[in-house]
């Protein structure tokens, strides 16, 4: 079989190869090897917005009131990023 692949890639992967003294099927065939068995292994899940409050209630960043940042964003910008600006520059 036959596979036509970038020569930019080709390239890289001869140099992949020779710097683990392999040649590139072998180096290939490790590198599908271990990315198959990432994605079998693979048991991450998609936060959803409630799995986000609860680990914010965990870590006690969750406040008892209702919080509007997106009616406060004009006021936070002015404030607390500004000081966020400002500590950058001065560290």
């Amino acid at each position: 079989m036959t596979i036509d692949i970038p020569e930019d890639i080709a390239l890289l992967l001869k140099q992949l190869a020779e710097q683990n003294d392999t040649d590139i099927s072998d180096l290939l065939r490790d590198m599908l090897e271990h990315y198959a068995s990432d994605s079998e292994n693979d048991d991450k899940q998609w936060a959803t917005l409630a799995d986000m409050a609860r680990h914010a209630k965990e870590l006690n960043m969750a406040s008892a009131e209702p919080v509007d940042t997106a009616g406060r964003s004009r006021e936070i910008l002015n404030t607390e990023f500004a000081d966020y600006l400002q500590s950058r520059i001065d560290s």
